[in-house]
C-alpha cells in the first residue's frame, strides 16, 4: 500500500517535469487522482544528470508511467506496437498457463480406463427385507385376513 503511495508521488513528481505540451495530453482528472493518492511525506526528486529510464524509481512507478505514455502520450503508430507486444506477452503467458496446469492428465485417464478390458464380473445383489419390516408384513397381513 505504501509503494503505491511512493509510487504515485514519483509520477507526479515526474510528471511536473514534463514539457508543457505533453503534461497537457493528460487528462486533469487523472493528474488530479494522482495527486490525491500521493505519500506527501515522500520526497522524490529527480536527478538531471541522469536520463528518465535510468533514474532510480519503483517498479509500480514504471508500470504507471507506461500506462500513462500509452494512454495519452503515446502516437497512434507507438500505441498499436505497445498493444500489440502486450497482446503478444499475454498469449505467451496463457500458453505457459496451459502447459503448466494442463487438464490431459485427466482426459488421458479416462481414455485407459476405456481401452481397458473389463474382465470383473459384477454379482447382482438380491433385495432382502430386513427382520422388523418382516415381521410387521407378518402382522399386517395376518390382521387384513381377519
Amino acid at each position: 500500500m505504501n509503494n503505491r503511495k511512493n509510487a504515485y508521488t514519483e509520477v507526479y513528481t515526474i510528471l511536473q517535469d514534463l514539457d508543457e505540451d505533453e503534461y497537457d495530453k493528460i487528462p486533469p482528472e487523472v493528474i488530479e487522482a494522482i495527486e490525491a493518492n500521493m505519500n506527501k511525506e515522500y520526497n522524490y526528486e529527480l536527478d538531471d544528470e541522469l536520463q528518465l529510464k535510468d533514474q532510480p524509481m519503483l517498479p509500480e512507478t514504471k508500470a504507471i508511467l507506461f500506462n500513462l505514455f500509452r494512454d495519452y502520450l503515446a502516437t497512434t503508430e507507438q500505441k498499436a506496437k505497445i498493444i500489440r507486444m502486450q497482446n503478444e506477452e499475454r498469449q505467451k503467458n496463457e500458453l505457459k498457463k496451459q502447459q503448466m496446469y494442463s487438464t490431459d492428465v485427466f482426459t488421458n485417464r479416462q481414455k485407459e480406463n476405456f481401452n481397458k478390458p473389463n474382465n470383473e464380473k459384477i454379482q447382482i445383489v438380491e433385495y432382502k427385507e430386513n427382520i422388523f419390516r418382516r415381521i410387521l408384513n407378518k402382522i399386517k397381513s395376518f390382521l387384513r385376513r381377519k
